[in-house]
């Protein structure tokens, strides 16, 4: 399966990247923003093309099975910029996989994200994340949408609670969050759902079958 990252160069997109080349069944491809970052991917052996994921990246869609949006405009801009990446240059991404047919998309949203948020902290961010998913819901795309709970570094546990409406709050490894999105892409009942995720006891491919009532499946051709 040959996978676009687009945020590859971010915590997560970075772990993902190493985590899909190790595996044997995908092809990994990370889009990154600035040409100085391409030494990192080389190193690990991904691929990497250069673009502005604002302005659009159509041209690196063809031939492509699969796009992760784990992109972010991050912690420390406006909620102008908020908007610009995490909801329209997102929405613009879907429109061009429709075009191109590249079906399966796969969103890095997060617990809370509402068009209608009224969070105290960020509510820029989920009402930007939640009138995205809601627009990929409305879409012919074989998405899914992983909606994980606070990320932090730590070292992954390999385990999680799972469901498509936790009960709490609560933090997810990024290493976890990336193990995740792999064994997302090689559950095909995992499409047309979203899915909450946090730290817990359960094995990460164990958690997400239980979820959507499959047990082991083949990766999507």
């Amino acid at each position: 399966m040959k996978v676009l990252i687009v945020g590859a160069n971010g915590k997560v997109g970075t772990q993902l990247c190493g985590k899909l080349w190790a595996a044997h069944d995908f092809s990994p491809v990370a889009l990154i923003r600035d040409a100085r970052q391409q030494i990192k991917f080389t190193g690990i052996g991904v691929p990497a093309v250069t673009g502005d994921l604002e302005e659009g990246v159509a041209q690196f869609l063809p031939g492509l099975d699969a796009v992760i949006f784990a992109a972010g405009s991050g912690a420390k801009t406006g909620p102008d910029k908020t908007t610009d990446v995490d909801q329209n240059a997102a929405i613009q991404l879907m429109m061009d996989c429709e075009k191109q047919s590249v079906r399966r998309f796969l969103m890095i949203s997060a617990i809370g994200a509402d068009p209608n948020s009224e969070s105290d902290r960020i509510q820029h961010y989920l009402r930007a994340k939640g009138v995205a998913d809601a627009r990929l819901r409305s879409s012919p795309l074989d998405y899914t949408i992983l909606a994980p709970g606070t990320l932090i570094d730590e070292k992954g546990t390999g385990r999680i609670q799972a469901s498509e409406k936790l009960p709490h709050h609560g933090f997810l490894p990024r290493e976890d969050l990336a193990s995740a999105i792999l064994e997302t892409l090689r559950n095909h009942l995992t499409i047309g759902r979203t899915i909450e995720l946090v730290s817990g006891s359960e094995k990460i491919k164990s958690a997400l079958a239980t979820v959507v009532g499959g047990g082991d499946l083949p990766p999507i051709a």
